[in-house]
């Protein structure tokens, strides 16, 4: 018996709430897939009325023909996605995020902390229009360990998006370095022709912030995803301060897929810098 594919979309009951959930029924859509609209309370008092606000967002979801289904947990709301996300085994979440703006919302260290609590992938998503197709995903490519773990699901929704992976990384003047990141951009093309997915490589031009340079080449090549690797759980490290932040809401408010490690590979590789793929 076929798993149904599960999206849990958050809700806050704003635009880029409903962004999500455009984005979702889209997902939905071409995944064969179900929708999960959850709101999260305060007090248990609370759930009766706001299962009455979800459902005419259900039924709204439901005449495009997408299943869809409502759901209100009680408690925190950044530990309770990840719980309510793995007790009804979901494969993805998207959340939406108002960018910068407002720190009453879905922004920056909080929805990395949503995203950090769950080892199930997220896109989020800003207010910016859903687009027809998701043509275009930019795979930023660095030295670090975990980045082989977002290849397979990177390649696994390229392939159901029929998308093209755009390969970037960093300008690297040191001849040891480069080596290495030429063999893991090796690997990774390696990777997609195996599962049949279509991929381009580009480095930079030039040195500085990476995650600026590669939301403006996201921009260049017109991209409708932005893939990452999270790394928040190494937060005891300084040396791995990372910049999912300034990915998340970038100011061209491409949605980015987060993939984060597995807790198995935390547990064996707490500290892992860099390696070769």
């Amino acid at each position: 018996m076929e798993t149904t594919y599960k999206i849990l979309i958050p809700t806050d009951f704003s635009s880029v709430a409903t962004t999500a959930i455009n984005h979702g029924k889209k997902m939905a859509t071409i995944m064969n897939g179900q929708i999960i609209v959850l709101h999260v309370v305060e007090k248990e008092a609370q759930v009766q009325d706001t299962l009455s606000k979800l459902k005419p967002i259900v039924e709204a979801i439901r005449e495009t023909g997408v299943k869809a289904e409502a759901k209100v947990a009680v408690g925190d709301f950044i530990k309770q996605i990840p719980i309510v996300a793995e007790s009804m085994d979901v494969q993805l979440i998207i959340m939406g995020t108002h960018g910068r703006r407002g720190i009453q919302h879905l922004v920056g260290s909080y929805a990395m902390k949503v995203i950090t609590g769950s080892e199930i992938p997220f896109i989020v998503v800003q207010d910016k229009r859903v687009p027809e197709k998701y043509s275009n995903i930019v795979f930023p490519i660095d030295l670090s360990a975990e980045t082989k773990l977002k290849l397979e699901m990177t390649a696994a929704m390229a392939k159901r998006l029929e998308s093209t992976v755009h390969i970037y990384a960093e300008k690297e003047n040191d001849p040891f370095t480069k080596k290495q990141i030429d063999a893991n951009i090796a690997y990774a093309k390696r990777f997609f022709a195996q599962q049949k997915v279509a991929c381009e490589v580009a480095i930079s031009e030039e040195e500085g912030n990476f995650s600026k340079q590669c939301i403006h080449y996201a921009v260049t090549v017109d991209a409708d995803l932005i893939a990452i690797i999270n790394l928040n759980y190494r937060v005891l490290n300084p040396m791995f301060k990372q910049n999912e932040e300034e990915l998340i809401t970038n100011e061209a408010q491409i949605p980015v897929l987060t993939v984060n490690p597995t807790k198995d590979f935390t547990e064996k590789n707490p500290m892992y810098n860099y390696r070769t793929l």
